[in-house]
């Protein structure tokens, strides 16, 4: 379903923040609590989305802590109301150092992307360095195969890069979107009032 009509369904505004550490609780064998670190995608005062490695059963019951950079801690009670699993292939990738194109300050590196055969692969890039990169991609990329690496400049030009897969890795990530139990209001003052960049959606 579209972003948009998502929204349209949402009783609050769902913010983007990367000033806030997550952690999920979660009851264990023999009464024990297991806490678990995730990932932020967004929140609100009613709720919030969160991305881990770790597996959750349907409707199950947590506590979610909330942790701001400001210090402001929150501690709060919820379910666990649905979930989507994603497989991401992380593979590096080495090529001949870019430096040299780069050496003008006034030029810098505009957009990286991945083809095969003259077409594009849908990849998200990460830890580029001036001879390797990492790449994630929603489907295996085959080690015996040879790719270009497309490097565009802002001054337009662009440099062609051949590479293989030197070592490869298949992640399953699970978002999960998590429900409070009641529309927490000072969860959704404080974020409204703590707000440096807004970006919500």
């Amino acid at each position: 379903m579209p972003t948009s009509k998502t929204a349209e369904h949402r009783k609050s505004t769902r913010y983007i923040r990367e000033d806030v550490k997550v952690s999920v609780v979660k009851p264990s064998l023999l009464g024990l609590k297991e806490t678990i670190k995730c990932k932020l995608m967004d929140i609100s005062s009613s709720g919030l989305q969160i991305s881990t490695p770790e597996k959750f059963g349907a409707a199950y019951n947590v506590t979610v802590n909330l942790a701001f950079d400001s210090g402001k801690i929150f501690n709060i009670k919820a379910k666990i109301v649905n979930k989507r699993v994603i497989n991401n292939y992380l593979s590096i990738h080495s090529f001949p150092p870019i430096k040299s194109l780069l050496k003008d300050k006034d030029i810098s590196l505009k957009r990286l992307c991945l083809n095969e055969s003259d077409k594009e692969i849908n990849a998200k890039f990460r830890n580029l360095g001036s001879s390797s990169v990492k790449i994630l991609t929603p489907k295996p990329l085959d080690k015996k195969k040879q790719y270009c690496l497309i490097f565009t400049l802002s001054n337009e030009k662009k440099h062609k890069a051949w590479t293989q897969v030197s070592e490869y890795k298949h992640q399953i990530i699970n978002h999960y979107g998590i429900q409070f139990e009641k529309n927490n209001d000072e969860l959704g003052d404080y974020m409204v009032e703590d707000m440096t960049t807004l970006i919500f959606q």
